[in-house]
């Protein structure tokens, strides 16, 4: 990364850049882009359905120090500790990253995508790329 703001500091190469945190973002995805990104990977419509059948209604509460506040309904993220979440998240993860058409580097190509372990940063070379 280090290398990356140096070689773009010196050729005045302008930077923006999206740090995603996978904690935060499990509850962030709409649920809408999970169902296209299963259909874009040729799930079956069955398979699909189903899907969206665990995900409706879903509500939770927050806890905080020993008090419960009410329950709200959620229409965004995936369930925690659902089994399939890790998968479903990974899937519109991977469509989301094949979209970006990265190839290269960031002096040659407007966006790139640097990942370690569960860190990742999109690169951009303008704010709409």
């Amino acid at each position: 990364m280090r290398q990356i703001y140096e070689k773009c500091h010196e050729y005045n190469i302008e930077l923006h850049n999206i740090f995603i945190d996978f904690s935060q973002a499990f509850d962030t995805v709409k649920r809408d882009v999970i169902h296209n990104s299963l259909t874009k990977y040729n799930v079956p419509d069955k398979l699909i359905k189903l899907m969206k059948l665990t995900m409706q209604r879903t509500k939770m509460k927050v806890k905080v120090n020993k008090s419960y506040s009410a329950w709200f309904e959620t229409k965004t993220g995936v369930r925690q500790g659902d089994p399939l979440s890790a998968l479903l998240f990974s899937v519109v993860s991977d469509s989301v990253i094949t979209n970006l058409e990265i190839r290269g580097n960031i002096t040659t190509r407007l966006k790139q995508i640097c990942a370690y372990a569960d860190d990742i940063v999109i690169i951009g070379r303008t704010n709409k790329s």
